[in-house]
């Protein structure tokens, strides 16, 4: 069918950047699944021309799916892996001089936290530009989390440094906190003048279900730095170091891995060690600790690591959640990387 073949041409097009084996195998996979979308639709009564021209429809545009499936089949760059490592390394680096740091120190609070939110703005904008490619993910997750964090934020810790910018002294940011990100949002909006980032967005977690928890793992650097919350410095900054480590180790095996199992492993191994290390920390500091300000009795380690599993349980839940996508697919073969 005419159709059929211009659409693959156009798709092949697309995954110029991909060994000629695995276009091939890529091309052919896609072939079977379209022609496997049309006998279904032929089946429902459509003509045979018209079951084609309607199954390339549903499938998406030929370039956003070739884009989506170069992302899924091909090996990131080492630029595209360090791109994906910034974030954990910022939130690792902003942390670790949080907690060593002497207080008050302009370094230390606020401009740290500022100069860390900056880089992730301009990471997850220079993403959204480019149709958010495979190590983008984790920028959106991140600035989302450390948004709600900053919301807060009381204004007594900004008006310490001349930040101006409530004018209760007790008051809490709020949505004010969003204000960044929206123009970061409006500048990229008016520089691509497109909605096609997001279509592109859309298409490749249809396609590649993993990018989407690769979003989801951008939040765990937030995620063990809050189950610090109370712990004494500077006690916290090795393990705050460690986990930032692992967790960019894991954003790199992610980003240079080329098989949907093998991305899916490097995140939730990178998620169970950063974790366990936070785990382990926090249980051999409070295990039969109890301050002034606590009320009840002291929790033992047991009982720490106990409501530990119960979280981490719940998180890797949700970032293996998106490979439901596949089962909203329609019947016929799934174009994956294995």
């Amino acid at each position: 069918m005419a159709a059929l073949t211009d659409y693959l041409t156009e798709v092949q097009a697309a995954l110029a950047s991909l060994h000629n084996p695995t276009q091939r195998a890529i091309i052919e996979e896609l072939r079977d699944h379209l022609e496997d979308r049309a006998a279904a639709l032929r089946a429902d009564g459509l003509e045979k021309e018209a079951s084609m021209s309607e199954a390339i429809e549903r499938f998406g545009e030929a370039r956003e799916v070739g884009a989506a499936l170069r992302d899924v089949h091909g090996r990131g760059s080492w630029c595209e892996a360090l791109a994906g490592m910034v974030p954990f390394l910022a939130f690792g680096l902003m942390t670790v001089l949080y907690e060593i740091l002497p207080r008050p120190n302009p370094v230390r609070w606020p401009w740290g936290s500022v100069a860390c939110y900056v880089v992730l703005l301009i990471g997850f904008g220079v993403g959204w530009m480019k149709g958010f490619p495979r190590w983008s993910y984790p920028y959106g997750g991140l600035v989302l989390v450390f948004t709600w964090w900053w919301m807060g934020i009381p204004a007594q810790n900004l008006w310490a440094y001349g930040i101006w910018i409530l004018k209760r002294y007790n008051e809490l940011l709020g949505w004010r906190a969003w204000i960044p990100f929206l123009l970061m949002a409006v500048i990229v909006l008016l520089l691509t003048r497109s909605v096609r980032p997001w279509c592109q967005l859309v298409t490749g977690i249809w396609h590649d279900w993993p990018q989407l928890s690769f979003g989801l793992y951008g939040i765990m650097p937030m995620v063990v730095y809050i189950s610090f919350d109370e712990v004494s410095a500077p006690y916290t900054a090795p393990c705050l170091a460690v986990s930032a480590v692992i967790l960019t180790v894991g954003a790199l095996a992610y980003v240079r891995s080329t098989k949907t199992s093998q991305r899916v492993l490097a995140l939730l191994m990178g998620m169970t060690l950063a974790l366990g290390v936070g785990t382990a920390a926090n249980a051999i500091y409070w295990d039969g600790r109890l301050e002034p300000w606590m009320r009840g009795e002291a929790d033992h380690w047991y009982e720490i690591v106990g409501r530990s599993a119960i979280g981490g349980a719940v998180l890797v839940a949700l970032m293996l959640a998106p490979a439901l996508l596949t089962r909203l697919r329609r019947p016929g073969k799934s174009v994956r990387a294995g």
